[in-house]
C-alpha cells in the first residue's frame, strides 16, 4: 500500500483523510501536516470568533462521505436546533462537535503532525517534505490542501492606524471596545450582530457596496451538472477563469442576515454607512460631510487572493516545472493531479472544480476525485504483483 500525505488541516484536508481511510488506506500509511494543535481548528476559531450560529451551507455537506450522515449524527445525538431554514443550514456547534467524532473514529489525530511544511524536495520514487523542526517525511503521493486564507486583507487607508485590526487576525477580544466593523459580506453581518447582542453600544458598519443578498457563494446549479458539464467542457483556463470570477458571490449574505440588519436599523442600534468612508484621521473616520470618532475598530474585509504566492507553491513551480495556466492557476488533471502524485484543493483547484472549488462541499467533490486517483495507483500496484 502507498503512503499519502496532506500538507493542511482544514476541513478539505479532513474530507479527503476520512475519504481515504473509508477506501482503506490504514492510518500509518497517512500523514497530516497542520501547524495548529488540532485539525480544523481555523476553521472553528475563525466561525466562533464572529459567532456564527449556523453555517451558511446545507447539511449534506460536511466531511463524511455519505451526504446524510451528519442529519444522521443530529437525530442520534438529540440536537433541540440542529438546522436553520429551508436548507437546513446546520448548527455551526454540532457541525464541529461531528467533524471531530469523525476525526477521531478515523483515527487522523495519529496522523497528524503539528508542523509547518517548508520544503519540498523529490527522489526518484518519493516526495520529501521538510517540517519546521527541520525532520524529514518521505511520502508516494501528496496532496496540498492549505486553504486561501493565509494573508487577512487589510486595506490600504486602515494601515498603519491606531485600534483597527482584522476580526480574523489579533486573538485579543476587543468586542466591548469596537462599535465599527468593515466589511459588505456575511462575516462582517454576524460580527455586527455578535456586538449588538454583546454591548449597548451603537455600532456602525461601513461597506463599499449595498448589501448582496445570496442563499449562497454560487447559484446552486454550480453543484452539478446542470451547469458543471458545459463549464468542464471548455477548453480555455481564462474563459473557465472568468465565469469563475462572475459567479461567485462575495461578500454577500442569506436572506435571513439582511432582515437582520435591517431589524436594528430600524431600532436605530445600527447605522450602514454605504460608500461614505474617505478617510482615517486622528482616530476619526471622515466621510465627505463629517467625522465621526472611532473607539475601535474590526476589519471583516476577507483574505489577500495570495495562494499563488505561497513559498510551497513557488517551490513547486521553479523546482519542478509545475505547469501554470495563463491565469496564474495550477494545470490539473480531473484527478487534480498537478504533478505526477501531486494533487491539488480548494483555490489551487478553482479551474476544475469551479465556483464553490473552496467551500466545504469543493472539499467533498476534491475528496471523490483524488479518491478515484487512489483506486488507480492501489490497482497498478496490485497488477504489478500479480505480474
Amino acid at each position: 500500500m502507498t503512503t499519502w500525505t496532506i500538507i493542511g488541516g482544514g476541513l478539505h484536508a479532513v474530507t479527503i483523510a476520512i475519504k481515504l481511510r473509508s477506501k482503506g488506506l490504514k492510518s500509518d500509511h497517512l500523514k497530516i501536516i497542520d501547524p495548529h494543535h488540532n485539525l480544523c481548528e481555523q476553521f472553528n476559531n475563525h466561525t466562533k470568533r464572529i459567532d456564527m450560529p449556523y453555517l451558511r451551507s446545507p447539511c449534506v455537506h460536511h466531511v463524511h462521505p455519505n451526504p446524510f450522515h451528519l442529519k444522521q449524527y443530529a437525530k442520534k445525538m438529540q440536537y433541540t436546533h440542529p438546522a436553520y431554514g429551508p436548507y437546513k443550514r446546520p448548527n455551526r456547534d454540532m457541525f464541529m462537535d461531528h467533524t471531530h467524532e469523525l476525526i477521531h473514529h478515523f483515527e487522523l489525530n495519529q496522523s497528524h503532525i503539528q508542523s509547518y511544511a517548508n520544503k519540498i524536495e523529490k527522489d526518484d520514487k518519493q516526495w520529501l517534505i521538510q517540517l519546521s523542526n527541520s525532520e524529514w517525511i518521505h511520502t508516494d503521493n501528496l496532496i496540498i490542501a492549505f486553504g486561501c486564507n493565509h494573508d487577512t486583507y487589510t486595506p490600504q487607508l486602515f494601515a498603519q492606524q491606531p485600534d483597527i485590526s482584522h476580526v480574523f487576525d489579533d486573538n485579543e477580544s476587543y468586542y466591548s471596545e469596537t462599535s465599527h466593523v468593515v466589511g459588505s459580506g456575511i462575516s462582517a453581518a454576524h460580527l455586527c450582530l455578535r456586538l449588538l447582542k454583546e454591548n449597548n453600544n451603537k455600532i456602525h458598519l461601513w461597506t463599499n457596496k449595498h448589501i448582496d443578498v445570496h442563499d449562497f457563494d454560487a447559484d446552486p446549479g454550480w453543484l452539478g451538472p446542470k451547469n458543471m458539464t458545459s463549464f468542464s467542457a471548455i477548453q480555455s483556463s481564462e474563459k473557465r477563469f472568468d465565469i469563475i470570477k462572475r459567479e461567485r458571490h462575495r461578500g454577500s449574505m442569506p436572506k435571513e442576515l439582511e432582515l437582520r440588519l435591517k431589524k436594528y436599523i430600524k431600532q436605530n442600534r445600527l447605522s450602514m454607512h454605504v460608500n461614505e468612508l474617505t478617510d482615517i484621521q486622528q482616530h476619526h473616520i471622515c466621510t465627505e460631510n463629517y467625522c465621526l470618532h472611532y473607539d475601535r475598530i474590526l476589519l471583516a474585509t476577507g483574505f489577500k487572493e495570495a495562494i499563488m504566492q505561497q513559498p510551497i507553491i513557488k517551490q513547486l513551480k521553479h523546482h519542478f516545472q509545475a505547469p501554470i495556466t495563463s491565469c496564474g492557476l495550477p494545470f490539473i488533471s480531473s484527478t487534480l493531479e498537478w504533478i505526477p502524485n501531486l494533487f491539488v484543493t480548494g483555490g489551487l483547484a478553482d479551474l476544475e472544480i469551479g465556483p464553490f472549488a473552496r467551500n466545504i462541499m469543493g472539499g467533498r467533490e476534491a475528496a471523490l476525485r483524488i479518491a478515484e486517483a487512489y483506486d488507480e495507483i492501489e490497482n497498478q500496484i496490485k497488477t504489478k504483483k500479480a505480474i
